[in-house]
């Protein structure tokens, strides 16, 4: 596996979790991009999945990272990450709801389809690595 060789001894339990996360998500984010694109090919659609799920991985993972790191900190701090990434997901979905309007090359509903169920995915994958103290 891809994290075997990246040597996490050296970083705090924390980032060690933050890491193998990401991780997981950006793996199950290009096994799900490319079995989409194989099976969808019209007009604009695989540049679409991609960017999708793409950006999904990007949202989702920036805001575990910030929900993992602000855990250790407070109760109070990790309930204003969980916000603050429920805000980034909606302004990344706006902002990707925006481009489709404007970039008539990528398909539209394949774009924010594959933003959205990459969010849930990455929901599931990446965010049973938060636990409660």
């Amino acid at each position: 596996m891809l994290l075997a060789f990246i040597s996490l001894s050296a970083f705090p339990s924390s980032a060690k979790t933050a890491v193998r996360s990401v991780g997981e998500g950006a793996i199950a984010a290009a096994a799900a991009a490319a079995g989409a694109c194989a099976l969808w090919c019209g007009p604009g659609e695989p540049g679409a999945i991609a960017l999708g799920a793409g950006t999904a991985w990007l949202a989702s993972s920036a805001s575990v990272v910030w929900l993992i790191l602000a855990r250790e900190d407070s109760t109070k701090a990790f309930w204003r990450a969980f916000g603050g990434g429920l805000a980034l997901r909606l302004l990344v979905l706006a902002g990707l709801m925006a481009y489709s309007v404007r970039n008539s090359r990528l398909s539209g509903p394949a774009l924010l389809l594959s933003y959205a169920f990459g969010v849930l995915c990455f929901l599931m994958i990446e965010y049973r690595h938060i636990k409660a103290k």
